[in-house]
């Protein structure tokens, strides 16, 4: 009797179940990731970049509270997502819960939704509104909910389905008659009077706060003369920049261009400065930029006329995205 009690109890020990390793929670911001502005290529989550964890423990609700990894850096190298402490899956009946931001940031202002006075913590149900201020240049992306995730779910794997959360603006410029005799030097171009400052909820952005600041898309060097964009009359490339989404209606927001024109035969070199309303220039697109716009503004400059703008636009890329820094 005694030996069969010995035989069961050894048995009971080599259970799978109650040996099994523990399996670590891997991350991964999607692979091949989609470029809309080159169909048919595929790029991937930049090297050296690293995101920002939340998540929650149970059947997804928004009751939910995200103390199980709250802001964890998850940070990527080129080939593998690295972060710690290691976190590890519950049992396999337990179900886990997954949003992200990117880039991280070691102390991201973070809003109960539906506040701007609230904190969010790790007692906090639901998902946060995020604030966030936009460098002009640096994109900023936030994923989906990804629920309801077990050690068994895509081999342990959590795929965060991030999406671009503020605006792309593209310029181009030309010069408008090929005919007159003269010649347009470009000095500067920018976006005055914008807001770099808000709150992004469910529905979007809004509550935009502190100053209104400039966005240079192209400055010439005064010193170095071969920086100087001379215009021709098929459109050039000055740059891009990724603005925070907002209205464009108020009279702060303007387009400013400023260039010098000189005549053949004539060695006076004139210098004009002009300034258009973003909301005329942006009229055709409801006069404001959208989450995850798309936006290509081609200036034409003529020595004496106003100038010319036409503005299309599109959706910046498919569910997958990856991040850049124009």
């Amino acid at each position: 009797m005694a030996g069969a009690l010995l035989l069961a109890g050894c048995a009971a020990r080599l259970d799978p179940a109650e040996t099994e390793a523990p399996k670590e929670i891997g991350f991964s911001a999607g692979s091949p990731l989609l470029r809309d502005d080159e169909p048919g290529t595929k790029g991937a989550y930049p090297a050296g970049t690293s995101f920002g964890v939340f998540a929650y423990k149970g059947t997804w609700s928004n009751n939910l509270t995200p103390g199980f990894m709250f802001n964890v850096e998850v940070a990527y190298d080129g080939t593998s997502y690295t972060y710690s402490p290691v976190r590890f899956w519950p049992a396999v009946t337990e179900k886990l819960n997954f949003w992200a931001y990117s880039p991280y940031s070691a102390s991201p202002v973070l809003y109960k939704a539906g506040s701007n006075t609230t904190e969010f913590t790790s007692a906090t149900k639901g998902i946060p509104d995020i604030q966030y201020t936009a460098d002009g240049h640096t994109d900023f992306m936030v994923s989906s909910t990804v629920k309801n995730q077990t050690k068994d779910s895509n081999s342990g794997v959590v795929v965060m389905p991030f999406d671009h959360a503020l605006s792309l603006v593209d310029v181009t410029v030309n010069k408008q008659d090929p005919t007159s005799k003269y010649t347009v030097k470009l000095k500067s171009v920018r976006f005055d009077g914008i807001y770099s400052t808000g709150i992004l909820r469910s529905a979007g952005w809004a509550d935009w706060s502190g100053p209104r600041g400039n966005l240079v898309i192209y400055a010439d060097d005064p010193s170095d003369p071969s920086d100087d964009i001379t215009l021709t009359t098929s459109a050039q490339a000055l740059g891009s920049v990724i603005p925070l989404p907002q209205e464009l209606t108020n009279a702060a927001a303007r387009l400013h261009v400023e260039f010098t024109v000189s005549y053949a035969g004539i060695l006076h070199e004139r210098t004009t400065a002009r300034e258009v309303l973003l909301s005329n220039v942006f009229e055709a697109a409801s006069a404001r930029w959208e989450k995850a716009g798309h936006y290509s503004l081609e200036l034409t400059i003529s020595p004496d006329d106003p100038i010319e703008f036409t503005v299309s636009w599109s959706d910046w890329g498919d569910v997958f995205n990856y991040q850049i820094t124009s």
